[in-house]
């Protein structure tokens, strides 16, 4: 028998403890981590029952507050998962503790700095503005010089993705003071 399976109850003749035994099936920082998102979640998604119904004659495609709960639902969803993820990840859920002892990368505060007034100044510059500027302004933050993918990037993804909102979803984007939208 080799030592991988030494005093493995689950291995015939192994004796021992049970392989999770050792092991706790929810992660406690996860736990509270999730508590705390979902406590979020449910705040924001109480914010959204607060928002004034649009006449029917004003609405079309998704109701405004229809496009934010599907977004807090799967957070919710993601949230409910974090506190087993260790546990379902096997012997490499170990690594997940592992990860926690190195600090937070600069980057991660730096696109945190840069994200926040890009999108509060969303009402003065507009949606399909503000979806351009974080498609240059992160790639150049996070290190990305090659001018050939850079260029494409800008051209193709932020027109798609407005394309895809406004067409499938129906998402009407705010124009800002700039007046760049869409009717």
């Amino acid at each position: 028998m080799s030592d991988r399976h030494a005093g493995d109850a689950s291995v015939p003749g192994g004796g021992g403890r049970p392989p999770s035994s050792g092991r706790s099936i929810v992660n406690t920082t996860d736990l509270w981590v999730a508590i705390v998102i979902l406590g979020v979640v449910g705040l924001l998604w109480y914010h959204t029952t607060l928002w004034d119904p649009l006449p029917a004659f004003v609405q079309r495609g998704l109701p405004p507050s229809l496009f934010p709960r599907i977004w807090l639902g799967l957070m919710a969803a993601m949230a409910l998962i974090l506190p087993f993820e260790q546990y379902l990840q096997g012997e490499h859920g170990a690594a997940l503790d592992k990860d926690r002892t190195k600090p937070v990368k600069t980057i991660t505060y730096m696109t945190m700095l840069v994200m926040v007034p890009i999108c509060a100044s969303m009402e003065w510059l507009g949606s399909i503005a503000v979806v351009f500027l974080i498609c240059i302004v992160l790639p150049l933050l996070w290190g990305e010089r090659r001018i050939r993918i850079l260029i494409p990037y800008v051209i193709i993804f932020p027109p798609a993705v407005i394309f895809l909102f406004k067409v499938a979803f129906k998402v009407n984007f705010e124009p800002g003071v700039l007046g760049l939208g869409f009717k």
